[in-house]
């Protein structure tokens, strides 16, 4: 009679064993979709930053310019010589860009 408890208590300690693997494996496949998509969406929030990041700090240089041009007139003279406008009494010299060497010439 001592024999048979001992093999039932073995038996009950397999199955309770398989059963917990199996749902611990359960558990497992049923969260791994989740913990991909989670990275997925982690991702995707990391790029989402750095965009906001490189936005923020063109705004900020643009804030920067922006209060210069109300404040400092010499920017302001500055800026308007580097897109092609002078002030009256101004004489504008434009100087064609050299295209290959002098050599190809000869």
């Amino acid at each position: 009679m001592q024999q048979t408890e001992k093999y039932w208590n073995l038996i009950n300690r397999i199955v309770l064993m398989a059963v917990v693997a199996m749902a611990v494996v359960g558990i497992v496949l049923a969260f791994a979709p989740k913990v991909r998509q989670m990275q997925s969406y982690q991702d995707t929030r990391d790029t989402l930053q750095q965009r906001i990041d490189v936005t923020l700090a063109a705004e900020k240089e643009l804030k920067e310019k922006q209060q210069r041009f109300l404040t400092d007139p010499s920017y302001v003279e500055k800026v308007a010589h580097e897109v092609g406008y002078a002030r009256t009494d101004e004489m504008i010299y434009h100087f064609p860009e050299e295209t290959g060497s002098n050599d190809s010439h000869l």
